[in-house]
Parts: structure tokens; C-alpha cells; sequence
């Protein structure tokens, strides 16, 4: 099968014996998708290996040229499988080209720079795609805009190495830097599985690295480019309940919609307030009133309420899905949708809101006036510390920050936008370094963190997780739903507390109590606690306390005799 500028695209339906969980020891496909020419020998390395049932495999696979060869392998032993079953089609090679410039003696970088004869949107791939990307490469995006645009990119479809792991510790991964080169902010990482994520630069360059180190290589990506012209003439836009026709006010008509819309970019405002029409007087009725915010670089958009008052008729007082009453929704993108946060009507303050990227919707509805309720009043913020005022913020981290114990020794920490609901799809580390006598001791006060025992991707949880050292192996239990830690102490003097979010459920989060302890004095039985709480001391210490009180009995014998 071959064609000069077509990609194969190749979709199997199997049902091959499993012997081993390696498959070559029993019935299996190997499949070559990266061959410069349509032949294979026995030194041309394959490039995946498919057995098992069809739960085991990779489903579509697709050459990186015009070549694709498979090979079917069974044993001797004979069975009652039946085989596989497969579709084919060749692709356009054209629709996988990266709409930038290749840079000269460099394997994988390119260069998109706007100018007046150049597009002003376009797509760029990991290497190689849709096929799988080549191990051990490192690529480079340079987006380059004018001075009055701004660079927004859209990862359509995100597939590296599977697993809910921290990308903290993944071997194959995506960097996006809100500025020219690597020493510029880190703004996003992207890791594992992800669809349709979002971000804009602050400034009229964006730069994108993605690392492949791992021993098993994905599928890649796809992403989206635009440059944007900025505009700064946006701001509060609220129309009269009599809107004008050539300077002459209309007659009120009965029944009539109210539209408001409300737009607020972080180039314009860091901070400000929104309210209901009218406030504090009465909102009208029939209101549909949209407010739009959009942040930039690394910061999100957070919403705190400070005044809350919706009509609710008195049978629905007890409404908690606000079905058929005045209401406020937030809205935010998840996989490229347009997801509800949270729906708040009635009398009670909502709890605060944080963005899960750079765009945040909020909509006020309302069905019949009333001449005692006033709407509601809120704060905006655009934060680029998640709302967490503890630590030193990490660089060369999205969302990390540093505690190290020479510039305090005790405080709290919490997770982003406590104590409102946390954002989705986000991932945190607090990074605690000590003395190298001293231990990090952790207490938490507060835990709503969603999930279910053990914690993973399979049941769909977020999770706060503990690691002695910068490194996958050190991993100690999950924490999430009613696994709540109370105390825990590091084994040395660093301490490694990870928080990650999915896009599916919130929560308000955590807060803990941090303090560093010297343990220079190792007489002492050191007491520690479990993540149930309970205390349990450390045996070495006792055991060299008993230890030295031998060796000053066998002393005092001698000096005796």
C-alpha cells in the first residue's frame, strides 16, 4: 500500500488469543507505521504490538508516510479465537502540515510570525502526527504576532503517554510559555490525555515546547493558532429597558426581553464590580443579562459575591436546583463545551469562583419583577497565584509555590480559591524545603477534595497526594472524599504536596497547617502521626536510646571489676 502524499489511516476490530501479558508469547499483530519505504526485514523495529481482546488495544492507528505494514504472528497451540477484522483509508498528507516555517538545523522547530501577508490563524502538530510521535525529541512553536496581538492557541486533542500521574513526573510533556523562549513564565503544562484546552498570551508572543523522554510513545497532538488584534474598547455595556431608534424612545412593549451584556478583559481592568440592573433598587423583570471575562497568560478569573438577593417564591424555598426561579450560572469550557459551575438563586451568598482557564461566563435570569429583592453585587479578579497567598510562587511553575523554612518556619497553605469552589482540571504543588536537621510537619483543617478511595482516573477523583522527594517512586497514598489526612511528617527535610483537579466535579478544597521541627536530638523518642491521626514513634530512635544505655552499663561493669 502505497500512495506519494497520502497518510494510512487503519482501525482494527480484533479478537487474538492473550497467552502472556507480553504478546509475543502468544498470538499477535505487530504494526510498522514509520517506514520510509513499503518493506520491512527483521531488523526493522516495530512500532506497536497489539494482542488480547479488543479492550486491549489501541483501536485506530496511522503511518507517518505513504507506507503502512502489518504483520499477523500465531503460535502453535490452537485455539477458538477469531482473528481480527479491520477498515483502512488513505488521508490527504496535507491536512497534518504545520502552517509555520521550519527552522534551519533544528528537527522539529518552527516559526510562525505574523505578518501583513501571512494568516492570521492556522494549525500546528507534534511530529510525525497522527501517528505516533518519535522517542526522545524536543520540539519548539515560536509564535511571533504584532505588537497589538495577542496569541491564543487551542489544543485540540492532546493523547501522550495515558494515566492520570502527575505531569509533574511525566516523561512526555507540553510546555506553553507566555512570552519568546523557555526563560519566559510557564503559563500551561499538558500531560496524559487532554481535549480542547485553552490559552492566551499576554504579550505578541507565545512559546510552546513539548518533551518526549518515555519509553512509550503517543499519538501526539493537534492544536489551533490565532493571532488577535486586542481590543480595548470593552467594558460595561447596559441597555436602557427602552432601548432608542434614531434618538426616539420606543413605546415600553409588554412582555418584553431585557438583554445586557457585560464585557471585562484583564488588558482593561485587573479588578472591578458587576451587578444585577438597578442595583440596589429592584431588577426589572424578563432580564437576561450576560457577563463575559477574559484573562490572559496565566491568570484566572475569580468571582466573589457580596451581595445575594433573588426573588424565590416561598414553596421553593427549598429549591436546590433553582428550577423555574430567578438564577445567577457560571459557566466555564470543559473539552471544548460550555459547562455550568454552579447555579445560585434564593437569599444565600454563592460560594466564590475560580476559572479553569483564561474565559469565564456568569448570566443573570430572571422571570417577574419585585419590588423587594435588589439583584445581586460581586467582585471580579484576575489572579495569576490562584488565589493562594502563602509561599514564594514557583516560576518555572503554572501553579506552584515554595516554603522554605529559613523565611518562616510555621503557616497555612491551601488549595487554589479556598475557601470557594476550586477550579477544574488544575494541578498544584507546594514544595516545603527544610534545614537538613529539620522535618516538615503537615495538619489539615479543612478537606473537601472529591473522590473515592484509592483516588484515580478510574473513579473519576480529584486528589491531594505526598512525595518525599521529586520523583514518581516516593509517592506515598492518595488523599480525596472521606480519606481525609490529618497529620503527616516528611521522612527529611523536603516535602512534596501535589493537588490535582479533573473536569468533573468541585469542591471547596483544603487548608493545612505547615511547621518545620529540628530533630537534631536523636535521645529522643520521635513521635509521628498517621494520616488517621493516631501517633506511632520511631523504633530506630528507641532502639539506638537502648543502644547507648548498653554501652554505659558495660562501661560501669568494667570500671567495677
Amino acid at each position: 500500500m502505497e500512495r506519494t502524499t497520502n497518510k494510512i489511516h487503519f482501525q482494527f476490530h480484533p479478537t487474538l488469543s492473550l497467552k502472556n501479558t507480553r504478546c509475543h508469547l502468544g498470538d499477535y499483530v505487530r504494526l510498522f507505521l514509520h517506514l520510509k519505504e513499503s518493506a520491512v526485514d527483521q531488523k526493522t523495529q516495530a512500532n506497536s504490538v497489539l494482542c488480547g481482546k479488543m479492550g486491549d488495544i489501541i483501536q485506530t492507528h496511522y503511518s507517518s508516510a505513504s507506507a503502512l505494514i502489518f504483520e499477523f504472528h500465531t503460535d502453535w497451540k490452537i485455539g477458538n479465537n477469531t482473528g481480527f477484522r479491520g477498515t483502512y483509508r488513505f488521508l490527504n498528507k496535507s491536512l497534518f502540515l504545520n502552517d509555520g516555517d521550519p527552522l534551519f538545523g533544528t528537527k522539529c522547530d518552527y516559526q510562525f510570525f505574523r505578518s501583513n501577508k501571512s494568516q492570521s490563524k492556522g494549525y500546528f502538530f507534534s511530529p510525525l502526527y497522527p501517528s505516533t510521535y518519535p522517542r526522545n525529541v524536543n520540539c519548539a512553536y515560536h509564535f511571533m504576532g504584532k505588537y497589538n496581538e495577542r496569541v491564543s492557541i487551542h489544543f485540540e486533542k492532546v493523547r501522550l503517554q495515558p494515566g492520570d500521574i502527575s505531569c509533574l513526573y511525566s516523561e512526555d510533556k507540553i510546555k506553553v510559555h507566555d512570552g519568546k523562549d523557555a526563560r519566559s513564565p510557564l503559563i500551561g503544562q499538558l500531560c496524559n490525555y487532554y481535549d480542547f484546552v485553552d490559552f492566551l498570551s499576554t504579550g505578541p508572543d507565545l512559546y510552546v515546547e513539548f518533551h518526549s523522554q518515555g519509553h512509550f510513545s503517543g499519538q501526539g497532538f493537534k492544536a489551533a493558532f490565532e493571532f488577535k488584534e486586542e481590543n480595548l474598547n470593552v467594558g460595561f455595556n447596559l441597555p436602557s429597558t427602552e432601548p432608542l431608534n434614531n434618538g426616539l424612545r420606543l413605546p415600553v412593549i409588554e412582555e418584553r426581553r431585557v438583554h445586557c451584556d457585560v464585557w471585562v478583559t484583564s488588558a482593561v481592568s485587573k479588578n472591578g464590580t458587576i451587578t444585577s440592573p438597578n442595583y440596589p433598587d429592584p431588577y426589572p423583570a424578563n432580564v437576561h443579562c450576560v457577563y463575559h471575562f477574559t484573562a490572559r497568560g496565566k491568570e484566572r478569573v475569580q468571582i466573589l459575591f457580596t451581595d445575594f438577593d433573588l426573588y424565590q417564591p416561598a414553596h421553593s424555598s427549598t429549591n436546590r436546583d433553582c428550577e423555574g426561579v430567578d438564577v445567577v450560572q457560571a459557566f466555564i469550557k470543559i473539552k471544548g463545551q460550555i459547562e455550568a459551575l454552579k447555579t445560585n438563586c434564593g437569599h444565600a451568598l454563592p460560594p466564590q469562583l475560580m476559572s479553569n482557564g483564561p474565559y469565564m461566563i456568569m448570566e443573570f435570569h430572571t422571570t417577574k419583577s419585585s419590588l423587594s429583592y435588589k439583584g445581586f453585587q460581586a467582585t471580579y479578579r484576575f489572579v495569576s497565584d490562584f488565589g493562594i497567598n502563602a509561599g514564594v510562587q514557583d516560576p518555572q511553575s503554572v501553579c506552584g509555590f515554595i516554603f522554605n523554612s529559613w523565611e518562616q518556619t510555621n503557616g497555612t497553605f491551601c488549595s487554589p480559591n479556598h475557601p470557594g469552589l476550586y477550579p477544574r482540571n488544575t494541578e498544584c504543588h507546594y514544595s516545603f524545603i527544610g534545614r537538613k536537621t529539620e522535618r516538615v510537619q503537615i495538619t489539615f483543617t479543612d478537606f473537601d477534595v472529591e473522590g473515592v478511595t484509592p483516588c484515580t482516573e478510574e473513579t473519576a477523583s480529584d486528589y491531594v497526594e505526598f512525595s518525599s522527594k521529586r520523583s514518581a517512586v516516593f509517592k506515598l497514598a492518595r488523599h480525596c472524599g472521606l480519606n481525609k489526612p490529618k497529620t503527616i511528617e516528611s521522612e527529611g527535610d523536603f516535602f512534596l504536596v501535589t493537588f490535582r483537579s479533573n473536569n468533573q466535579f468541585d469542591g471547596m478544597g483544603f487548608k493545612a497547617f505547615y511547621q518545620f521541627t529540628n530533630q537534631t536530638n536523636f535521645s529522643t523518642t520521635k513521635w509521628i502521626r498517621d494520616s488517621a491521626g493516631n501517633p506511632y514513634c520511631n523504633l530506630s530512635s528507641i532502639l539506638l536510646t537502648v543502644v547507648i544505655l548498653c554501652e554505659i552499663m558495660e562501661l560501669k561493669l568494667m570500671f567495677v571489676t
